[in-house]
């Protein structure tokens, strides 16, 4: 019913909630790397609101990951230019149980390929396979073959900066906070992450 081309997490994501729905699934992705680049350390992390943390209760992954994969932010602190201006959310104001969930992007992707050997109705295959279906999702990036295809693009505006992701150890408990520093011409986040420790 559904060609999903590329296993990220939202190909795997889409593909696990149509099948839910029960359309049959084909989920398109180019081979595994080789062991080396496998092996690479992923410091990747999301951040998850609620409406993505209820989705992916609904598909039974949510439950399945490793505790210390899901951090819960129950706190936001931002900072800008100005001395002393800081704004400050809490889930506590919210009347919430957590503002949004930190989430280690190895352990989700994971997890989610785990669900996905006992979906029946999801069929892998290479991301070069031709299938035929009413409907198409292209969910593999920015370098998709398959945008290529269609003729949809996009118009790159780069804005000068360089990121550095990093997963720092620290002595004290984050207590669940999140910290953002907003000051023209950089910005800096530390946001709590259990799979790095305290960190």
């Amino acid at each position: 019913d559904v060609a999903v081309h590329g296993a990220g997490i939202v190909g795997r994501t889409l593909a696990l909630e149509l099948a839910a729905q029960g359309l049959e699934v084909a989920l398109l992705a180019p081979a595994a790397p080789d062991t080396e680049v496998a092996q690479a350390p992923d410091l990747r992390a999301y951040a998850l609101n609620a409406a993505s943390v209820a989705l992916l209760q609904r598909l039974r992954v949510w439950g399945q990951l490793p505790a210390a994969a899901a951090t819960p932010v129950t706190e936001m602190r931002i900072r800008g230019d100005a001395p002393g201006s800081v704004l400050g959310f809490s889930a506590w104001q919210q009347r919430v149980e957590q503002l949004a969930h930190i989430v280690d992007a190895g352990a989700l992707e994971a997890t989610l390929a785990e669900a996905l050997r006992y979906a029946p109705r999801v069929h892998p295959g290479a991301a070069d396979a031709r299938v035929e279906a009413p409907l198409h999702a292209w969910c593999d990036g920015r370098h998709s073959r398959g945008r290529a295809q269609v003729g949809a693009g996009f118009d790159a505006q780069p804005y000068g900066h360089t990121a550095v992701a990093a997963r720092l150890r620290g002595t004290l408990p984050h207590g669940g906070v999140a910290h953002q520093w907003f000051r023209a011409p950089d910005v800096l986040a530390l946001l709590p992450c259990d799979a790095a420790g305290r960190s």
